[in-house]
């Protein structure tokens, strides 16, 4: 099954250089609609507002790290199956709930891991 590039995405990342990165690697990849949020509580606020095909955040933020941030998606039965991928410096990330992706990355591995992730 191909990717469905027309998804908006919303990439949620507190350092704007990185942030940068994963939106040209999604546009690269062809993704047309991506928005930003520089942390989860500005993630949520966007979420209740428009609705995302896809979440992909970092995983160390403050105030709202991206775990706090997916538990809060979870329990939100709006938006509770919203696909999520987290960015994450570890590359043993056996512990999280959800899809991850080991810094530093590539398009083709992003591009895998979001064909995991969407076709879920």
């Amino acid at each position: 099954m191909s990717l469905n590039l027309s998804t908006p995405v919303l990439v949620v990342d507190d350092h704007p250089t990185m942030a940068s990165i994963v939106t040209d690697v999604l546009r690269q990849i062809g993704f047309e609609h991506i928005d930003g949020a520089r942390d989860g509580s500005a993630a949520l606020k966007k979420l209740n507002c428009k609705n995302y095909g896809l979440v992909i955040s970092d995983e160390k933020m403050l105030p709202m790290s991206g775990g706090d941030l997916l538990r809060e998606i979870r329990a939100n039965p709006r938006l509770s199956s919203t696909p999520f991928l987290m960015l994450t410096a570890s590359q043993s990330a056996a512990d999280q709930p959800c899809a991850t992706i080991a810094r530093p990355f590539n398009a083709r591995m992003l591009q895998s891991q979001l064909r995991t992730v969407l076709n879920d």
